[in-house]
């Protein structure tokens, strides 16, 4: 089994990958998508019924169409309605209205909070950001109101970086002192449990539940959109409509539900197309702190953690040699990430990150994957410059296939052809050197195309010679039969470059010899780096030159060896002409003359107007 292993360089950039995606993190660049990505968590979990029985009383449209009333709405007004809640018996009652200046009725609605004796108030810490100083400025109820409240509380809440409203801060310090939202204020009373003096940034107790905080923040598990929790107009309540027993041993929440009081804001569920009022928010803050449902997000460390395990296993897919199979890979498991991610939100209420994690999985696959994906087209471009000039077109689109691993120094069994050229020096005498260099080049142009297309690779030429190969750099389970049609074919095309150099006046004394023999030799790059070749080196490539100097000796045109006779005698005739030792080896080899291909017509067929002696097996010349 081939072993499969990481590259240097695959290592490295998947690391300079990952290192990217650790510093993007840690600077937000992945935020504003990680905050997207709750939102579609919240939207395809759906609305869930609230478990706290909490009832708004809104101050919207219709109760401004029905009380005819200017807002701020008169303090008699609310002391009305604070008075037919209290009638009705709820458990707290939350005004989420700013009484910060005296207006006629302070002592009517001071009244109407004492005698309820479960009214929470809101107050704000107002920030002036200028470029000389920052103020922050707590405002109060009115000191009538607030001493007659039950409990009061900050109404502000931040928001995220694309405006959208996700959490509120549990509790705010200023001027040394602890001040708690109103959400928290609400509960207080409900749990009939004291908040701490010095609470944690990240949880405290008040009683024996824990409020889970995440620096300070409490996230906020809406329980749906706008709406979700009961919403009963102003007017209705102030006028008596509503029966007292829907109140009973509820939390009521008063505050402004119409956008024209501008406090309505973007929330996880559908946006800014459905904002939600901020008494809404406050509801489902409460909920969240008395069922106990918190929302956790993963720290820094947690983040980092799932950056560096996806991104590992990103790596890891380099070593998937089909770029189908790893890219099949790598969509499975960012699916299977994002599902495990959603149910971790579904089960267990926790944020883990998401999309900073993905991006380290798709990085580390993909940045090597494109880098490789560079170097291998430049493989195959040097494969392409390499070969262009020794094999067919045909062979080049396979070896760009292959790549560079095709042509690494091998043994193989391939058949050998050597060429030359009989009478050349007198051709040479009787030419002028561009004549006879545009005669040879011709001639080099025309025996190549054969070579090429009978599957061949050329390995050079030396001056009139012509040295050619078959079986490799692509294998050819055919590469005698292969190079037989090539030699044959040759044969057949100098005849007519011979009637056409006749026919334009100029020398036709030309033969050519050729040798072939098949045996196990060495192939492969053979060079430095200035300069390489492709070639064959062994004693059958030497076999195949001698066998090309005896074709003067036995005259005839084509002779091949045993081995090569052996796996082509089947589509070619040919005769035995001896067993002979030749020059450099010690082992005699098998001489075979060939006639042609078996049933080819008269004129395909391999002639020579010289007479040739044959000679017995038995009859070895040295």
């Amino acid at each position: 089994m081939e072993r499969v292993a990481l590259h240097r360089h695959t290592v490295l950039i998947a690391c300079a990958a990952l290192l990217l995606v650790l510093v993007s993190a840690a600077f937000g660049a992945f935020e504003f998508l990680e905050l997207r990505a709750q939102d579609w968590a919240f939207n395809a979990r759906g609305a869930i019924a609230p478990s706290t029985p909490i009832v708004i009383v809104g101050i919207d449209d219709e109760s401004f169409t029905q009380n005819g009333l200017q807002w701020p709405w008169p303090r008699a007004y609310f002391a009305r309605i604070v008075d037919r809640l209290a009638d009705a018996g709820p458990r707290v009652i939350a005004l989420d209205v700013s009484f910060y200046e005296s207006a006629p009725g302070d002592e009517a609605l001071a009244q109407a909070i004492r005698k309820a004796n479960n009214v929470v108030l809101v107050s704000t810490i107002a920030v002036v950001n200028d470029r000389v100083y920052n103020l922050e400025q707590l405002n109060q109820p009115l000191p009538v109101l607030s001493n007659s409240a039950a409990a009061i509380g900050l109404s502000n809440f931040p928001f995220d970086r694309d405006g959208f409203v996700r959490r509120l801060h549990a509790f705010q310090v200023h001027g040394g002192q602890v001040y708690y939202h109103w959400a928290l204020r609400v509960a207080e009373l409900v749990l009939k449990q004291p908040l701490p003096a010095q609470p944690s940034r990240d949880s405290f107790a008040m009683g024996d539940r824990r409020i889970v905080l995440d620096d300070q923040s409490l996230y906020i598990n809406f329980r749906g959109p706008a709406r979700t929790f009961p919403v009963i107009p102003a007017y209705q309540v102030a006028g008596g409509q509503i029966k007292p027993e829907f109140f009973k041993d509820k939390i009521v929440l008063v505050g402004a539900t119409t956008e024209s009081l501008h406090d309505t804001y973007p929330t996880p569920f559908l946006g800014d197309s459905a904002p939600m009022s901020g008494v809404e928010i406050i509801a489902n803050s409460i909920e969240t702190v008395l069922s106990g449902k918190y929302l956790t997000r993963a720290g820094a460390g947690g983040t980092l953690l799932a950056i560096m395990l996806l991104g590992a296993i990103g790596m890891a897919l380099n070593v998937v040699k089909r770029p189908a199979f790893a890219l099949l890979a790598l969509a499975a498991l960012m699916l299977i990430y994002a599902i495990a991610w959603n149910l971790v939100f579904l089960v267990n209420g926790a944020w883990i990150p998401l999309v900073a994690p993905q991006a380290a999985l798709f990085l580390a696959y993909v940045a090597p994957a494109v880098e490789r994906g560079v170097i291998e087209g430049e493989e195959k471009r040097r494969v392409r410059r390499i070969f262009e000039q020794f094999v067919s077109p045909e062979m080049i689109e396979q070896l760009v296939a292959h790549g560079l691993e095709a042509t690494r120094g091998r043994r193989a069994q391939l058949t050998i052809l050597f060429a030359d050229i009989r009478g050349f020096t007198t051709m040479s005498e009787q030419l002028a050197p561009d004549e006879l260099a545009r005669l040879l080049n011709e001639y080099l142009g025309v025996m190549t195309e054969v070579i090429f297309r009978h599957h061949g690779t050329i390995d050079k030429f030396e001056g009139d010679a012509i040295l050619a190969f078959w079986g490799a750099p692509s294998p050819d389970p055919h590469h005698a039969r292969n190079a037989l049609r090539a030699a044959v074919e040759m044969e057949q095309e100098l005849i007519r470059l011979r009637d056409k150099w006749a026919a334009r006046g100029q020398p036709r004394a030309l033969e050519i010899g050729i040798g072939v023999n098949t045996g196990e030799v060495f192939v492969g790059l053979v060079g430095s780096d200035r300069r390489v070749n492709y070639t064959v080196v062994g004693d059958h490539v030497n076999i195949a030159a001698r066998l090309q100097d005896l074709t003067k000796e036995y005259h005839w045109p084509l002779l091949v060896s045993e081995a090569t006779y052996a796996k082509i005698k089947d589509e070619f005739e040919a005769e035995f002409v001896e067993i002979r030792h030749v020059k450099g080896k010690s082992i005699p080899v098998g001489i075979y003359r060939v006639l042609g291909a078996k049933s080819a017509p008269p004129e395909t067929r391999i002639h020579t107007p010289v007479p040739v002696t044959l000679r017995s097996a038995g009859e070895g010349a040295s």
